[in-house]
């Protein structure tokens, strides 16, 4: 797999924005929008630094139902409107 585009979405939820990638557990939180997608790309650049240092990426990837990445694969998030 070449690349693999994550999407993600915005919603207000208890006086805040809240930002999430479908089918993954990572979350960012703000004031506005921007703030809450600018801290949903902080999160994920941490969590994907964290499980690829540990050598798990492909494999928590593959058990949120994106099969098939490998170290080589582009990802892409995308936010909805």
């Amino acid at each position: 797999m070449d690349r693999l585009v994550l999407v993600a979405r915005v919603v207000w939820e208890d006086g805040k924005y809240i930002a999430r990638v479908d089918r993954l557990p990572l979350e960012g939180a703000g004031e506005s929008v921007r703030q809450a997608q600018d801290a949903l790309v902080h999160t994920m650049r941490a969590w994907i630094e964290t499980c690829d240092g540990a050598n798990r990426l492909e494999g928590e990837l593959a058990k949120a139902g994106f099969p098939g990445v490998q170290e080589d694969t582009e990802l892409q998030l995308e936010f909805l409107e």
